[in-house]
């Protein structure tokens, strides 16, 4: 990601967090019952996890600079990924004074 740091943003309040899910699947043996002619069969047992931490709040004023926003961005942990799409999303807001192209 390429940008210039003077580039000038209009008033923004953005919220980022993470919500992950992790899905895993363990197997345990079915054995029938004897002489019951049925068979042995794997069955999985799956197991959900979800996690989710709490929104942190980025707050900037009209004018304040793209530096500005990636600097706070960086300090809650946005990943390169997480600032274009931010970016995206306030282009698209029209709350960004410049063009955005994303290679």
């Amino acid at each position: 990601m390429v940008m210039g740091k003077d580039v000038r943003l209009g008033a923004v309040a953005i919220l980022h967090g993470n919500f992950s899910i992790e899905i895993t699947t363990e197997f345990s043996v079915s054995q029938p019952a004897p002489l019951s002619r049925g068979e042995t069969a794997l069955v999985p047992q799956p197991n959900v996890r979800t996690e989710e931490t709490p929104a942190r709040r980025i707050e900037l004023g009209e004018g304040a600079k793209v530096e500005q926003l990636v600097n706070g961005l960086q300090a809650i942990g946005a990943t390169a990924r997480d600032v274009i799409a931010i970016l995206q999303a306030i282009k698209a807001a029209g709350a960004l004074e410049a063009d955005l192209e994303v290679i």
